[in-house]
C-alpha cells in the first residue's frame, strides 16, 4: 500500500509543475504583446506632402471702399431764386444735359446791356482811331501843333481801354448768364439734388453730386511684405459679399510711401458691367503678384534651422526619418523656394518637426 501512496504524490507534483509552466508562458507572452503595443503607441504620427514640381501663384489682399471714377459736386457760380429743376435723384444725364437753372431775368438784362456798351466802344475806337491817324499826318506836315497831336493820341489810348473793358464786361455777363442754368460738365448719374425750385442760393453753393458708375475706383492698400510685388498693370480680383458679384480690376499705380499704420496705398480701377455696385460699397479683393511655373518650394513652418542652415525632414519606404539640407531660393512671404536638397518624390513632413529627430520611425497619416 505505501508504494502507490508514493506515485500518488509524485503524479500530483508533475501536474502542479506542467501548470506553473503553462502559466508562465502565457504571462510571458502578454508581457510581449504589451510591450509591442507601448512600442506602436510610442511611434509619432506625422503628415507629409510628396514633393513635386508645382505652380506659384501668390496675392496680394486688400479691402476697400468703391468711388466713382468720375465723382463731382457741381457749385453754384451765380447767385438767385432756383426757377425750376430737370432732373431727380438717380436719372441718367449726359455731358451738356441741364439739371436746374435760376431766375435769369437780370443776368440777361445784364448781358444785352453789356453787347450795347461793347458796341458803342466799338464805335467810337474805330472814329477815335481815324481821328489820330489823321492828327499824324497833319502833324508831319506841320499843320498841327504837337500838343493836338498827342490829345488826339490820348483819346485812341482811352478809346482802346474803353473797348477792352467794354469786352471784359460783355465776358462776364454773358458768363454769369450762362451760369445761371446749371448744366452737367461730365456724363453720369445724379448722386444728390442739393436745392429746391424756389429756393435762393448764393454764390459757391452746392447745386448737385454727379457719379459715373461705369467704372469704379478702389483706393486701398497693402502690407510692407506685399508691395514690393504689385506693380502697375497687375490683374485683381474684386468681390462683393452683397451682390456675390466677382469682377477683375487693374492696379493703377501704387504709394511708395506707407500712411501712419504701415499700409502702401494703392490704386485699382475696375469695370462695373449693369452698374451693380455703387459708390461707397466695401469690397474684397486680391492682386495677383507673383506667377511662377514649375517649381519646387515649401513654407517656412515646415523649415529647420540650425546655425544658419537649413534642414528638413523626409520619410523614407520603411518609416525612417531622414534629416536632409537643403538650399534656400527666393522667398515670397511665408514661402520659398528650394533650389536643391530635396528630390521629385521626396515625403516632405509638415508636422509634428519640434518633437522629430534623424532617424526616428513615424507613422505617416492617412496610412
Amino acid at each position: 500500500m505505501k508504494p502507490e501512496i508514493k506515485v500518488k504524490k509524485i503524479s500530483g507534483l508533475v501536474i502542479f509543475a506542467c501548470l506553473l509552466i503553462i502559466l508562465s508562458s502565457c504571462s510571458s507572452e502578454k508581457k510581449q504583446d504589451a510591450d509591442l503595443l507601448t512600442q506602436d503607441e510610442q511611434i509619432q504620427t506625422v503628415k507629409t506632402e510628396i514633393v513635386e514640381y508645382r505652380d506659384l501663384q501668390l496675392f496680394a489682399h486688400f479691402t476697400g471702399k468703391l468711388e466713382g471714377k468720375t465723382d463731382i459736386i457741381l457749385y453754384s457760380e451765380v447767385s438767385g431764386k432756383v426757377s425750376s429743376i430737370a432732373k431727380e435723384l438717380g436719372q441718367i444725364i449726359k455731358e451738356g444735359e441741364p439739371i436746374a437753372d435760376i431766375d435769369s431775368k437780370n443776368y440777361m438784362i445784364s448781358y444785352n446791356k453789356a453787347k450795347s456798351e461793347l458796341k458803342s466802344a466799338t464805335a467810337t475806337l474805330d472814329a477815335t482811331r481815324i481821328k489820330a491817324e489823321t492828327a499824324e499826318k497833319l502833324y508831319e506836315k506841320g499843320q498841327i501843333s504837337k500838343y493836338e497831336f498827342i490829345n488826339d493820341l490820348s483819346s485812341l489810348i482811352k478809346a482802346e481801354a474803353t473797348f477792352e473793358g467794354a469786352q471784359a464786361d460783355l465776358e462776364k455777363a454773358k458768363m454769369n448768364y450762362e451760369n445761371s442754368k446749371f448744366t452737367s460738365p461730365v456724363e453720369g448719374s445724379i448722386a444728390k439734388i442739393s436745392i429746391k425750385e424756389g429756393q435762393y442760393i448764393g454764390l459757391g453753393q452746392p447745386v448737385a453730386s454727379i457719379v459715373d458708375c461705369s467704372k469704379l475706383l478702389i483706393k486701398t492698400g497693402v502690407i510692407e511684405s506685399e508691395i514690393l510685388y504689385v506693380k502697375k498693370g497687375n490683374v485683381a480680383v474684386i468681390s462683393h459679399n452683397g451682390t456675390g458679384n466677382v469682377i477683375k480690376g487693374i492696379v493703377k499705380g501704387t504709394g511708395k510711401k506707407p500712411d501712419e499704420t504701415g499700409i502702401y496705398p494703392v490704386e485699382i480701377e475696375m469695370g462695373n458691367p449693369g452698374q451693380k455696385l455703387l459708390p461707397g460699397m466695401m469690397v474684397d479683393g486680391k492682386i495677383e503678384t507673383v506667377e511662377l511655373n514649375d517649381m519646387i518650394y515649401t513654407s517656412f513652418e515646415n523649415l529647420i534651422e540650425e546655425f544658419g542652415r537649413y534642414y528638413v525632414f523626409v520619410v523614407y519606404d520603411d518609416g525612417i526619418i531622414n534629416k536632409k539640407e537643403v538650399k534656400l531660393g527666393k522667398k515670397y512671404g511665408n514661402l520659398t523656394l528650394i533650389d536643391k536638397g530635396l528630390n521629385i518624390g521626396d515625403r516632405l513632413v509638415v508636422s509634428g518637426l519640434e518633437t522629430l529627430s534623424h532617424g526616428n520611425k513615424v507613422k505617416i497619416y492617412g496610412e
